[in-house]
């Protein structure tokens, strides 16, 4: 089966959540799989799936800036039919916790948009977005040990030319970091970088 993790206004409350939807072909049609993944009571958006080494499946996502102020990065377990969330969401970080971050509307600090990849020798990157200097950016984060937890080390922003919210990809032998600029309603193009997985980075 195909999985599509999308993020949706509940009509119970208004507010956000990630849920899974599935099909047969890739091409749809995508029918809902489950309810809300995310915490109930949160406002959350942009959840990613990623499967640890044993099998394992989490949903990572944004606990946002609209319910929280500081927006943070979070990880909840999910069952193996990917149907439901499993027991409490772990917080990985606050965007106002970060060297460079800067605030938007006032006090307000953004997370969006996580994805995780794995290099070719094992170490675990994830990719997130928020702003620098009032300029949409790409933030790098690299876990300990190549597990998903709370000890991680924030690396150089990989994009702060305004784009953000992006995803890599592999295209035959080359590596692609696409992510959509400029970060303007209306406005934004998807854009494509070639990047190199140096095993221990990504440059």
């Amino acid at each position: 089966a195909y999985y599509m993790f999308a993020t949706f206004t509940r009509e119970d409350c208004n507010m956000r959540g990630t849920f899974a939807l599935k099909a047969d072909n890739p091409k749809g049609p995508f029918l809902r799989h489950t309810d809300v993944l995310t915490p109930v009571e949160w406002e959350s958006l942009d959840g990613t799936l990623y499967v640890a080494k044993d099998g394992t499946p989490y949903l990572v996502f944004c606990h946002e800036h609209t319910q929280i102020i500081d927006g943070t990065i979070c990880y909840r377990r999910l069952s193996e039919d990917l149907s439901e969330g499993i027991g409490e969401a772990t917080v990985l970080f606050n965007a106002a916790s970060v060297e460079g971050v800067d605030p938007v509307m006032g006090d307000h600090y953004v997370t969006d948009g996580p994805f995780m990849f794995r290099s070719e020798t094992g170490e675990l990157f994830m990719i997130w977005s928020s702003f620098v200097e009032g300029r949409y950016a790409e933030y790098l984060v690299k876990f300990a040990d190549g597990q998903l937890g709370t000890e991680f080390a924030h690396l150089d922003p990989l994009v702060t030319s305004d784009g953000g919210h992006g995803m890599i990809f592999h295209s035959g032998d080359k590596l692609y970091l696409t992510f959509h600029s400029p970060n303007a309603s209306g406005q934004e193009h998807p854009v494509f970088l070639a990047i190199q997985d140096m095993g221990n980075c990504l440059m």
